[in-house]
């Protein structure tokens, strides 16, 4: 598959349904590139196994916290910070996603989605990347009693002003918007590591946000997913091509 990495990532599985951790057993049974190491329905022996075990990732049932998934991801970070959250949801609540990411999750995927979509997020944010799809980012921007769509074309019609952003920081934001991380970012732009860190921090302060995943969900309100440059054009569904 595209994008796997040559480096076995090592996978806990927290799900409160027997039958998906038995078809998620049954998908990684003998996968080259993941390990899963672990796995319960209990979402403090999941904090027990993420001691114990330090995974790269996590797929995080959001069913297990019973609305308190913000506690548990900043619980675990904090245990193991190198971890990746991948959020494991049957919805798209738009408080339970604002949850999930502003607490240090970097990907949320649907249950429902196809178990390759759930491969390619599992590669993705252990890659440094941020996950969401189109779906995801349509809850996001919905407004008080608005369909997402509806919302979406609102947005196309009515642009918040640009905010004055030099055309590096421009080119920067718009690879952060597509989820790249800083060091892949470098290697597109030719620049140090440092230098887009540094540029991404004064993006942050112009635009109002802390971290990229916030970036990302702002970005469709400045027209980042349909700005060009000399390296193409990107639109919303990155996660899903």
């Amino acid at each position: 598959m595209a994008g796997e990495s040559q480096h076995i990532i090592r996978l806990l599985v927290a799900e409160s349904f027997e039958l998906m951790r038995m078809g998620l057993r049954s998908l990684l049974q003998d996968h080259g590139s993941i390990h899963l190491i672990a796995e319960t329905h209990c979402i403090e022996e999941m904090l027990d196994l993420v001691l114990q075990h330090k995974p790269d990732v996590v797929l995080l049932d959001l069913q297990l916290t019973n609305g308190n998934c913000a506690d548990y991801i900043s619980k675990l970070l904090n245990m193991h910070p190198r971890c990746k959250v991948l959020a494991f949801s049957p919805n798209t609540d738009k408080e339970i996603c604002l949850q999930t990411f502003r607490s240090g999750a970097v990907g949320i995927v649907n249950k429902h989605h196809s178990s390759d979509l759930l491969l390619k997020a599992i590669f993705s944010i252990h890659a440094g990347q941020i996950w969401f799809d189109r779906q995801i980012i349509k809850v996001l921007l919905r407004g008080q009693g608005g369909d997402g769509e509806d919302h979406e074309k609102s947005n196309h019609n009515n642009q918040l002003p640009q905010p004055r952003l030099s055309e590096s920081e421009r080119q920067v934001a718009y690879l952060a918007c597509k989820g790249l991380s800083a060091k892949e970012i470098s290697t597109h732009l030719f620049i140090t590591e440092k230098t887009v860190r540094n540029q991404l921090s004064i993006v942050y302060k112009k635009i109002g946000v802390k971290k990229q995943v916030e970036l990302c969900l702002k970005a469709p309100h400045y027209n980042y997913f349909k700005v060009s440059y000399m390296f193409g054009t990107f639109d919303s569904e990155n996660s899903e091509k």
